[in-house]
Protein backbone atom coordinates (compact mmCIF):
# COMPACT_ATOMS: atom_id res chain seq x y z
CA UNK A 1 0.00 0.00 0.00
CA UNK A 2 1.74 3.12 -1.05
CA UNK A 3 1.36 5.92 0.84
CA UNK A 4 1.86 9.75 -0.24
CA UNK A 5 3.26 12.09 2.55
CA UNK A 6 0.03 14.66 2.30
CA UNK A 7 -0.73 16.64 5.56
CA UNK A 8 2.81 18.13 6.63
CA UNK A 9 3.96 20.78 4.78
CA UNK A 10 7.67 20.77 6.76
CA UNK A 11 7.62 17.21 5.70
CA UNK A 12 6.71 17.48 2.05
CA UNK A 13 9.12 20.19 2.00
CA UNK A 14 12.20 18.27 3.29
CA UNK A 15 11.40 15.19 0.92
CA UNK A 16 10.83 17.12 -1.80
CA UNK A 17 13.77 17.74 -4.79
CA UNK A 18 14.45 20.87 -6.37
CA UNK A 19 13.60 21.27 -9.58
CA UNK A 20 14.33 23.87 -12.58
CA UNK A 21 11.34 26.23 -13.51
CA UNK A 22 11.15 23.50 -16.94
CA UNK A 23 11.72 20.09 -18.12
CA UNK A 24 11.65 18.52 -20.77
CA UNK A 25 8.56 17.13 -21.23
CA UNK A 26 6.36 19.80 -18.99
CA UNK A 27 4.86 23.06 -18.90
CA UNK A 28 7.28 25.56 -19.98
CA UNK A 29 7.42 28.65 -17.79
CA UNK A 30 8.27 31.97 -18.94
CA UNK A 31 11.61 33.19 -17.56
CA UNK A 32 10.02 36.45 -18.69
CA UNK A 33 8.65 39.96 -16.33
CA UNK A 34 5.02 40.15 -15.55
CA UNK A 35 4.64 42.95 -18.00
CA UNK A 36 6.75 41.07 -20.89
CA UNK A 37 4.24 38.06 -19.87
CA UNK A 38 1.21 39.73 -20.51
CA UNK A 39 2.11 41.49 -24.06
CA UNK A 40 3.00 37.84 -25.04
CA UNK A 41 -0.39 36.57 -24.17
CA UNK A 42 -1.85 39.07 -26.20
CA UNK A 43 0.04 38.45 -29.07
CA UNK A 44 -1.21 34.84 -29.05
CA UNK A 45 -4.37 35.54 -27.77
CA UNK A 46 -3.84 33.13 -24.73
CA UNK A 47 -4.81 33.31 -21.05
CA UNK A 48 -1.71 33.63 -18.75
CA UNK A 49 -1.24 30.69 -16.03
CA UNK A 50 0.19 31.75 -12.51
CA UNK A 51 1.73 29.25 -10.24
CA UNK A 52 2.08 31.17 -6.83
CA UNK A 53 4.25 29.87 -4.38
CA UNK A 54 6.94 30.08 -1.80
CA UNK A 55 10.28 28.54 -1.14
CA UNK A 56 9.33 27.31 1.69
CA UNK A 57 6.00 25.65 0.49
CA UNK A 58 5.71 21.66 1.04
CA UNK A 59 3.02 21.12 -1.31
CA UNK A 60 4.60 23.86 -3.77
CA UNK A 61 7.71 21.40 -4.00
CA UNK A 62 5.27 18.32 -4.70
CA UNK A 63 4.02 20.04 -7.77
CA UNK A 64 7.48 21.10 -8.73
CA UNK A 65 8.35 17.26 -8.56
CA UNK A 66 5.43 15.43 -9.57
CA UNK A 67 2.87 17.45 -11.94
CA UNK A 68 4.65 20.22 -13.91
CA UNK A 69 7.17 18.14 -15.40
CA UNK A 70 4.12 15.76 -16.42
CA UNK A 71 3.72 15.21 -19.94
CA UNK A 72 0.10 14.94 -20.50
CA UNK A 73 -0.08 18.02 -17.84
CA UNK A 74 2.88 19.81 -20.20
CA UNK A 75 1.03 19.60 -23.58
CA UNK A 76 -2.24 20.84 -22.28
CA UNK A 77 -1.09 24.46 -20.38
CA UNK A 78 1.99 24.85 -23.49
CA UNK A 79 -0.71 24.70 -26.16
CA UNK A 80 -3.62 26.90 -24.36
CA UNK A 81 -1.65 28.97 -21.42
CA UNK A 82 1.12 31.12 -21.17
CA UNK A 83 2.62 29.83 -18.10
CA UNK A 84 4.70 31.78 -15.65
CA UNK A 85 6.12 31.11 -12.09
CA UNK A 86 5.44 33.47 -9.29
CA UNK A 87 7.63 33.96 -6.26
CA UNK A 88 4.91 35.67 -3.66
CA UNK A 89 7.48 36.74 -0.93
CA UNK A 90 10.22 38.03 -4.06
CA UNK A 91 10.47 40.88 -6.43
CA UNK A 92 7.41 41.38 -8.55
CA UNK A 93 5.43 38.46 -6.95
CA UNK A 94 4.85 41.09 -3.70
CA UNK A 95 3.03 43.43 -6.11
CA UNK A 96 1.03 40.23 -7.75
CA UNK A 97 -0.05 38.48 -4.42
CA UNK A 98 -1.19 41.24 -3.28
CA UNK A 99 -3.53 42.63 -6.15
CA UNK A 100 -4.79 38.60 -6.84
CA UNK A 101 -5.20 38.42 -2.96
CA UNK A 102 -2.38 35.33 -2.67
CA UNK A 103 -2.83 34.23 1.08
CA UNK A 104 -2.23 30.87 0.44
CA UNK A 105 0.41 28.44 -1.72
CA UNK A 106 0.29 27.24 -3.82
CA UNK A 107 -2.13 29.18 -5.53
CA UNK A 108 -3.23 28.75 -9.00
CA UNK A 109 -4.69 31.38 -11.02
CA UNK A 110 -5.53 32.39 -14.38
CA UNK A 111 -5.64 36.19 -16.09
CA UNK A 112 -6.21 37.63 -19.22
CA UNK A 113 -3.91 39.89 -21.68
CA UNK A 114 -5.62 43.09 -19.39
CA UNK A 115 -4.50 41.09 -16.04
CA UNK A 116 -8.16 40.97 -15.36
CA UNK A 117 -8.36 37.44 -12.91
CA UNK A 118 -10.56 34.61 -15.01
CA UNK A 119 -10.17 31.91 -12.33
CA UNK A 120 -8.43 30.88 -9.18
CA UNK A 121 -7.77 27.76 -7.35
CA UNK A 122 -6.01 27.27 -3.82
CA UNK A 123 -3.59 23.73 -3.29
CA UNK A 124 -1.64 21.49 -4.48
CA UNK A 125 -2.64 19.70 -7.48
CA UNK A 126 -2.09 16.13 -9.21
CA UNK A 127 -1.09 15.89 -13.07
CA UNK A 128 -5.36 14.89 -13.83
CA UNK A 129 -6.49 17.65 -11.50
CA UNK A 130 -4.29 20.18 -13.05
CA UNK A 131 -5.75 19.35 -15.96
CA UNK A 132 -9.17 19.28 -14.82
CA UNK A 133 -8.81 23.01 -13.42
CA UNK A 134 -6.89 24.01 -17.12
CA UNK A 135 -10.24 22.47 -19.15
CA UNK A 136 -12.63 24.90 -16.59
CA UNK A 137 -10.85 28.04 -17.38
CA UNK A 138 -10.97 26.92 -21.59
CA UNK A 139 -14.86 26.70 -20.73
CA UNK A 140 -14.53 29.60 -18.88
CA UNK A 141 -13.16 31.54 -21.58
CA UNK A 142 -15.03 29.94 -24.28
CA UNK A 143 -18.53 30.77 -22.53
CA UNK A 144 -18.81 33.51 -20.54
CA UNK A 145 -21.83 32.19 -19.11
CA UNK A 146 -20.11 29.74 -16.72
CA UNK A 147 -17.31 32.73 -15.44
CA UNK A 148 -17.38 32.66 -11.65
CA UNK A 149 -18.84 36.26 -11.73
CA UNK A 150 -21.54 34.70 -13.98
CA UNK A 151 -22.66 32.01 -11.99
CA UNK A 152 -22.37 33.74 -9.08
CA UNK A 153 -24.99 36.13 -10.55
CA UNK A 154 -26.82 33.38 -11.50
CA UNK A 155 -27.31 31.87 -8.32
CA UNK A 156 -28.62 34.93 -6.93
CA UNK A 157 -30.87 35.39 -9.06
CA UNK A 158 -32.09 31.93 -8.31
CA UNK A 159 -31.00 29.18 -10.93
CA UNK A 160 -31.33 25.80 -9.07
CA UNK A 161 -30.23 23.22 -11.80
CA UNK A 162 -28.44 20.15 -10.83
CA UNK A 163 -26.10 20.24 -13.68
CA UNK A 164 -25.24 24.62 -12.57
CA UNK A 165 -25.46 23.50 -8.61
CA UNK A 166 -22.65 20.89 -9.19
CA UNK A 167 -20.47 22.82 -11.71
CA UNK A 168 -20.67 26.09 -9.16
CA UNK A 169 -19.89 23.87 -6.21
CA UNK A 170 -17.03 22.85 -7.86
CA UNK A 171 -16.00 26.22 -8.57
CA UNK A 172 -16.82 27.71 -5.44
CA UNK A 173 -13.93 24.94 -3.71
CA UNK A 174 -10.94 25.65 -5.98
CA UNK A 175 -11.98 29.16 -4.81
CA UNK A 176 -11.95 28.46 -1.37
CA UNK A 177 -14.95 29.66 -0.94
CA UNK A 178 -17.45 29.00 1.13
CA UNK A 179 -19.44 26.00 -0.88
CA UNK A 180 -21.72 24.22 1.55
CA UNK A 181 -25.29 25.86 1.02
CA UNK A 182 -24.55 25.40 -3.18
CA UNK A 183 -23.95 21.59 -2.10
CA UNK A 184 -26.88 21.19 -0.19
CA UNK A 185 -28.89 22.45 -2.65
CA UNK A 186 -27.47 20.15 -5.21
CA UNK A 187 -27.39 17.31 -2.92
CA UNK A 188 -31.50 18.28 -2.94
CA UNK A 189 -32.13 17.67 -6.50
CA UNK A 190 -30.63 13.82 -6.17
CA UNK A 191 -32.66 10.80 -5.58
CA UNK A 192 -29.94 8.60 -5.66
CA UNK A 193 -26.74 9.65 -3.85
CA UNK A 194 -24.94 6.20 -5.30
CA UNK A 195 -24.60 7.45 -8.57
CA UNK A 196 -21.19 7.28 -10.14
CA UNK A 197 -21.28 11.41 -10.60
CA UNK A 198 -22.70 11.74 -7.17
CA UNK A 199 -19.93 9.69 -5.15
CA UNK A 200 -17.25 11.93 -7.37
CA UNK A 201 -18.85 14.59 -6.11
CA UNK A 202 -19.21 13.49 -2.39
CA UNK A 203 -15.68 12.51 -2.45
CA UNK A 204 -14.56 15.70 -3.79
CA UNK A 205 -16.35 17.83 -0.93
CA UNK A 206 -14.73 15.41 1.63
CA UNK A 207 -12.06 17.73 3.89
CA UNK A 208 -12.58 16.93 7.54
CA UNK A 209 -14.36 14.50 9.48
CA UNK A 210 -17.29 16.58 10.41
CA UNK A 211 -18.24 16.71 7.19
CA UNK A 212 -22.01 15.80 6.77
CA UNK A 213 -21.25 12.36 4.51
CA UNK A 214 -18.04 11.74 6.02
CA UNK A 215 -20.00 8.88 8.01
CA UNK A 216 -21.80 8.09 4.51
CA UNK A 217 -18.89 7.20 2.77
CA UNK A 218 -17.71 4.86 5.57
CA UNK A 219 -20.91 3.17 5.31
CA UNK A 220 -20.47 2.98 1.10
CA UNK A 221 -17.17 2.84 1.30
CA UNK A 222 -17.17 -0.25 -1.21
CA UNK A 223 -19.23 1.49 -3.72
CA UNK A 224 -16.98 4.36 -3.34
CA UNK A 225 -13.89 2.13 -3.52
CA UNK A 226 -14.98 0.85 -7.10
CA UNK A 227 -16.25 3.81 -8.21
CA UNK A 228 -13.24 6.28 -7.44
CA UNK A 229 -10.35 3.60 -6.44
CA UNK A 230 -9.90 2.30 -3.15
CA UNK A 231 -6.43 4.27 -3.29
CA UNK A 232 -7.40 7.53 -3.37
CA UNK A 233 -10.73 6.80 -0.95
CA UNK A 234 -8.62 5.39 1.54
CA UNK A 235 -5.87 8.51 1.00
CA UNK A 236 -8.86 10.84 1.84
CA UNK A 237 -9.21 9.30 4.88
CA UNK A 238 -5.95 8.81 5.64
CA UNK A 239 -4.95 12.69 5.05
CA UNK A 240 -8.37 13.83 7.06
CA UNK A 241 -7.62 11.26 10.35
CA UNK A 242 -3.86 12.29 9.73
CA UNK A 243 -4.12 16.08 9.85
CA UNK A 244 -6.90 15.69 12.65
CA UNK A 245 -5.11 13.73 14.72
CA UNK A 246 -1.75 16.42 14.29
CA UNK A 247 -3.93 18.60 16.86
CA UNK A 248 -5.02 15.86 18.42
CA UNK A 249 -2.04 13.96 19.73
CA UNK A 250 -0.90 15.43 22.70
CA UNK A 251 1.55 12.50 23.72
CA UNK A 252 2.45 8.78 22.58
CA UNK A 253 -0.55 7.45 24.41
CA UNK A 254 -3.20 9.44 22.55
CA UNK A 255 -2.44 7.28 19.77
CA UNK A 256 -5.06 5.01 20.84
CA UNK A 257 -7.22 7.72 19.64
CA UNK A 258 -6.15 7.42 16.17
CA UNK A 259 -6.59 4.01 16.10
CA UNK A 260 -10.06 4.00 17.02
CA UNK A 261 -10.92 6.32 14.30
CA UNK A 262 -8.76 4.27 11.31
CA UNK A 263 -10.27 0.81 12.52
CA UNK A 264 -13.83 2.81 11.87
CA UNK A 265 -12.91 3.25 8.36
CA UNK A 266 -9.95 0.31 7.57
CA UNK A 267 -9.46 -3.57 8.50
CA UNK A 268 -6.58 -4.51 11.55
CA UNK A 269 -4.32 -4.82 9.38
CA UNK A 270 -4.81 -1.66 7.47
CA UNK A 271 -5.62 -0.03 10.39
CA UNK A 272 -2.13 -0.99 11.63
CA UNK A 273 0.32 -0.06 8.75
CA UNK A 274 -1.49 3.77 8.54
CA UNK A 275 -1.35 4.04 12.50
CA UNK A 276 2.83 3.06 11.76
CA UNK A 277 3.00 5.39 8.92
CA UNK A 278 1.41 8.11 11.09
CA UNK A 279 3.88 7.60 13.71
CA UNK A 280 7.12 8.59 11.33
CA UNK A 281 5.08 11.68 10.34
CA UNK A 282 4.41 12.37 13.97
CA UNK A 283 8.55 12.10 15.29
CA UNK A 284 9.85 12.77 12.05
CA UNK A 285 7.99 16.66 12.65
CA UNK A 286 8.72 16.73 16.38
CA UNK A 287 12.39 16.44 15.52
CA UNK A 288 12.04 19.17 12.77
CA UNK A 289 10.10 21.69 15.73
CA UNK A 290 13.00 20.18 18.40
CA UNK A 291 15.80 20.81 16.52
CA UNK A 292 14.49 24.47 15.25
CA UNK A 293 13.61 25.25 18.81
CA UNK A 294 17.56 23.75 20.07
CA UNK A 295 15.65 21.38 21.91
CA UNK A 296 17.54 18.71 24.11
CA UNK A 297 14.06 16.55 22.80
CA UNK A 298 15.85 16.61 19.45
CA UNK A 299 17.59 13.50 20.04
CA UNK A 300 14.94 11.98 21.43
CA UNK A 301 12.72 12.47 18.85
CA UNK A 302 15.07 11.41 16.21
CA UNK A 303 15.63 8.47 17.80
CA UNK A 304 12.12 7.85 17.84
CA UNK A 305 11.91 8.40 14.30
CA UNK A 306 14.64 6.13 13.15
CA UNK A 307 13.23 3.67 15.17
CA UNK A 308 9.28 3.96 14.28
CA UNK A 309 10.93 3.91 10.26
CA UNK A 310 12.65 0.52 10.58
CA UNK A 311 9.24 -0.73 12.30
CA UNK A 312 7.35 0.58 9.15
CA UNK A 313 9.62 -0.54 6.34
CA UNK A 314 10.42 -3.87 7.58
CA UNK A 315 7.35 -5.54 9.62
CA UNK A 316 4.45 -4.21 6.81
CA UNK A 317 7.62 -5.37 4.11
CA UNK A 318 7.45 -2.13 2.23
CA UNK A 319 8.93 -2.45 -0.96
CA UNK A 320 7.96 0.55 -3.57
CA UNK A 321 11.21 2.05 -4.16
CA UNK A 322 10.11 5.92 -4.03
CA UNK A 323 8.95 5.47 -0.55
CA UNK A 324 12.04 2.80 0.34
CA UNK A 325 14.03 6.02 -0.80
CA UNK A 326 11.94 8.79 0.49
CA UNK A 327 12.57 7.33 4.01
CA UNK A 328 16.74 6.01 3.55
CA UNK A 329 16.79 10.02 2.44
CA UNK A 330 15.12 11.18 5.57
CA UNK A 331 17.33 9.11 7.38
CA UNK A 332 20.70 9.70 5.53
CA UNK A 333 19.70 13.77 6.23
CA UNK A 334 19.13 13.52 9.49
CA UNK A 335 21.89 10.84 10.50
CA UNK A 336 25.25 11.76 12.13
CA UNK A 337 28.38 9.42 11.50
CA UNK A 338 28.40 7.87 14.54
CA UNK A 339 24.59 6.41 13.51
CA UNK A 340 26.10 3.42 11.52
CA UNK A 341 23.79 1.37 12.51
CA UNK A 342 20.33 2.94 10.55
CA UNK A 343 22.06 4.38 8.04
CA UNK A 344 23.27 0.73 6.72
CA UNK A 345 19.36 -0.24 7.10
CA UNK A 346 18.92 3.07 4.87
CA UNK A 347 21.37 2.09 2.51
CA UNK A 348 19.92 -1.31 2.06
CA UNK A 349 16.55 0.52 1.63
CA UNK A 350 18.32 2.54 -1.48
CA UNK A 351 19.69 -0.72 -2.73
CA UNK A 352 16.06 -1.80 -2.83
CA UNK A 353 14.54 1.14 -4.60
CA UNK A 354 17.54 1.30 -7.23
CA UNK A 355 16.75 -2.77 -7.71
CA UNK A 356 13.48 -1.63 -9.04
CA UNK A 357 14.68 1.41 -10.53
CA UNK A 358 17.57 3.74 -10.91
CA UNK A 359 16.89 7.24 -10.79
CA UNK A 360 18.39 10.74 -10.10
CA UNK A 361 16.81 10.74 -6.42
CA UNK A 362 18.02 7.29 -5.26
CA UNK A 363 20.99 7.94 -6.56
CA UNK A 364 21.40 10.73 -4.44
CA UNK A 365 20.41 8.97 -1.44
CA UNK A 366 22.87 6.33 -2.05
CA UNK A 367 25.82 8.66 -2.32
CA UNK A 368 25.11 10.50 0.68
CA UNK A 369 24.72 7.75 2.76
CA UNK A 370 27.87 5.89 1.40
CA UNK A 371 29.17 9.60 2.12
CA UNK A 372 28.28 9.69 6.04
CA UNK A 373 29.41 5.58 6.07
CA UNK A 374 33.01 6.85 4.85
CA UNK A 375 32.70 4.40 1.76
CA UNK A 376 34.36 7.07 -0.32
CA UNK A 377 34.74 5.11 -3.28
CA UNK A 378 30.77 4.02 -3.45
CA UNK A 379 30.16 7.38 -2.40
CA UNK A 380 31.66 9.07 -5.38
CA UNK A 381 30.57 6.56 -8.04
CA UNK A 382 27.07 7.26 -6.70
CA UNK A 383 27.15 10.98 -6.48
CA UNK A 384 28.86 11.06 -10.50
CA UNK A 385 25.58 8.94 -11.73
CA UNK A 386 23.21 11.22 -10.01
CA UNK A 387 24.89 14.14 -11.49
CA UNK A 388 24.39 12.74 -14.71
CA UNK A 389 21.01 11.18 -14.20
CA UNK A 390 19.66 14.84 -12.61
CA UNK A 391 20.71 16.37 -15.64
CA UNK A 392 18.90 14.32 -17.87
CA UNK A 393 15.91 14.72 -15.93
CA UNK A 394 16.20 18.36 -15.75
CA UNK A 395 17.09 18.61 -12.29
CA UNK A 396 18.77 21.28 -10.48
CA UNK A 397 22.15 19.35 -9.38
CA UNK A 398 23.69 21.79 -7.76
CA UNK A 399 23.65 19.88 -4.34
CA UNK A 400 24.75 16.81 -5.32
CA UNK A 401 27.76 18.26 -7.14
CA UNK A 402 28.54 20.18 -3.44
CA UNK A 403 28.54 16.85 -2.04
CA UNK A 404 30.24 15.18 -5.15
CA UNK A 405 33.23 18.09 -3.43
CA UNK A 406 33.05 16.95 0.00
CA UNK A 407 33.41 13.42 -0.87
CA UNK A 408 37.01 14.04 -2.98
CA UNK A 409 37.91 15.76 0.10
CA UNK A 410 37.70 12.80 2.14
Amino acid sequence: MKKIFLFSALFSAFLSCDKNNNTKDGIKFEMDNWENTLVKAKAENKIVFVDAYTTWCGPCKKMDANTFPDKKVGDFYNKNFINIKVDAEKGDGLGIAEKYKVNSYPTLFFVNSDAELVHSSVGAKNPEELINLGELVVTMVKDPNKSFLAMEKRYKDGERGSEFLMSYAYVLLDREMNYHQVFNDYVKTQSDLLTADNIKFISNFTRDSSFPYYEFIIKHKVEFDKVVGKEVIDEIFTTILFGEAMFKIKTEADFDVLEKDLLKVFNELEAKENLDYFKTHYYFNYTQMAKIQKSDKYLIYKKKFFLSSVALIEEHEIQDPEELNQYAFLIAELASTDDKEILEKALVWVKKSMDQNVYYANAKTRALICFKLNKKEEAREYAELAVNLGRKEGEDVSATLDLLKKINIL
